[in-house]
């Protein structure tokens, strides 16, 4: 069998047809779901890093007092 003739057989297999659309399909959205989950990630530490920046060094519920 030829190259050609295998590649048009392939192409031409309903099962192997369903497969690979169903695959590309399923990776899209995986990336899109890693993409989403990054960004979300992303706007969490960008969020924490600006209330620590807003929190002052020597708050009362951070300072611990000295002796007994």
């Amino acid at each position: 069998m030829s190259m050609c003739t295998s590649i048009s057989s392939v192409q031409q297999d309903p099962l192997i047809s369903y497969s690979k659309t169903l695959h590309d399909y399923t990776l899209e959205l995986w990336t899109e779901s890693r993409r989403v989950a990054e960004e979300k990630a992303r706007r969490k530490l960008a969020r924490t890093e600006e209330e620590a920046r807003k929190q002052p060094r020597n708050s009362p519920t951070t300072q611990r007092p000295y002796g007994p």
